[in-house]
């Protein structure tokens, strides 16, 4: 699932309000219409009834009408409501003449709907502009922390790639350039709200991009690190169903759990980060290895930098709340001259941050709600390297 453009408890100065019911908005009015005539109760006895409203510490989002015990439903959407691959290759016969991933599937759905006016009362709810990390400008990119420099233009890289691919089977079809732009509003629409779906065995394939579908209304919940939540197709009863395994009470901002992601996933993926959130970490490499411990200066012994090459292909080298995840104690030992100790005395992982010139950039620099959230990203960065020296000393 995913979300529009939105911060989380992050604005300075920002008041907290009542939450604000816009139910009765004109979209959401068609919207709940066109699914009640497609089998969708929203006032079913078994689920939770919640109505879209704005909230002061996420914006847009879903509020309970009444109170909920634990292991409940929250939402169930019936089956004909998702849109799935099978749905999309039925309605454009077309896309089986082309190898597609889900995800290139259900993009093209929605630009293709954006056209002709399908499906017209569910995409009028879906967000206008994002704000992940993909699509920050080359000029912030160039002032963030490498680590993530090196995440977003590898983000960019992926989404252009995309994009030069369903070119070529949008011009077949339909002969007018697709610009980029549309394209990543379409392609960020279903990779932030996408919900796991199984494929049909006759479009099954393997990756990432597969085995998901877009259900509208449930894509208006917002996310929770620590929220548990059970979700899910039923074949049974052929609804997808979430069940919150907590209570809720009524007038609550109703949430689900989109998994245990940290910030810098939130922002890449879905283009907002969450205060504490548990899951955060910060991830480094072995390029960033080697600049703070150059192989010329160290007393390598043998093998040790291919031991160390092969440790950084497994991953896992990042610090947290906790301090050094295991391969990361064991790369700083081999960067080591001896064994048991580093060879660079009052290491910090405070210098994998940016330095005071850029850091000035970062706060003086705003143009793109993306990079408003990369830099709130970064103090997050910081906080978390802090708490890892404090807990060294």
């Amino acid at each position: 699932m995913g979300r529009t453009s939105r911060i989380r408890k992050l604005r300075v100065g920002s008041q907290h309000f009542r939450p604000l019911v816009i139910d009765s908005n004109p979209e959401f009015v068609e919207l709940c219409k066109w699914m009640s005539a497609n089998g969708w109760n929203g006032a079913s006895k078994d689920c939770l009834k919640t109505k879209p409203a704005v909230f002061s510490d996420t914006g847009r989002g879903l509020m309970a009408m009444s109170n909920l015990a634990p292991n409940s439903l929250i939402v169930r959407i019936p089956k004909n409501l998702l849109i799935t691959k099978e749905k999309v290759i039925l309605q454009i016969p077309a896309l089986r003449n082309f190898k597609m991933t889900t995800a290139e599937c259900l993009t093209f759905f929605i630009l293709i709907s954006k056209i002709n006016g399908l499906y017209s009362s569910y995409l009028s709810t879906l967000p206008k502009s994002f704000s992940v990390g993909g699509l920050c400008e080359s000029q912030e990119v160039a002032v963030l922390p490498k680590v993530l420099q090196d995440k977003i233009l590898c983000n960019q890289s992926y989404v252009l790639e995309k994009y030069q691919n369903l070119v070529v089977i949008w011009e077949n079809l339909f002969g007018p350039t697709l610009t980029l732009e549309c394209f990543q509003w379409a392609w960020y629409c279903v990779n932030t709200r996408a919900v796991f779906y199984q494929d049909s065995d006759i479009f099954n394939m393997d990756g990432l991009e597969n085995n998901m579908a877009l259900a509208p209304y449930l894509d208006m919940f917002n996310h929770d690190p620590h929220v548990v939540v059970k979700a899910g197709f039923n074949k049974n009863s052929q609804y997808y169903e979430i069940r919150s395994s907590q209570k809720i009470k009524k007038h609550q901002q109703v949430f689900i759990n989109y998994g245990p992601h940290d910030n810098q996933k939130l922002f890449l993926e879905y283009g907002f980060i969450t205060p504490k959130n548990p899951h955060n970490v910060v991830e480094f490499g072995i390029n960033l290895l080697f600049d703070l411990f150059p192989v010329n200066s160290l007393c390598f012994v043998p093998n040790r930098i291919a031991l160390l090459k092969q440790l950084c292909k497994n991953g896992n080298l990042f610090y947290s709340e906790e301090g050094f995840s295991w391969n990361a104690q064991i790369a700083l030992m081999l960067l080591s001259c001896e064994d048991s100790q580093l060879s660079r005395k009052g290491f910090s992982p405070l210098e994998i941050i940016p330095d005071k010139d850029q850091i000035k950039l970062l706060v003086s620099s705003s143009t793109t709600s993306s990079f408003w959230v990369a830099k709130s990203l970064v103090k997050d960065i910081l906080n978390v390297l802090n708490a890892c020296v404090l807990d060294a000393e």
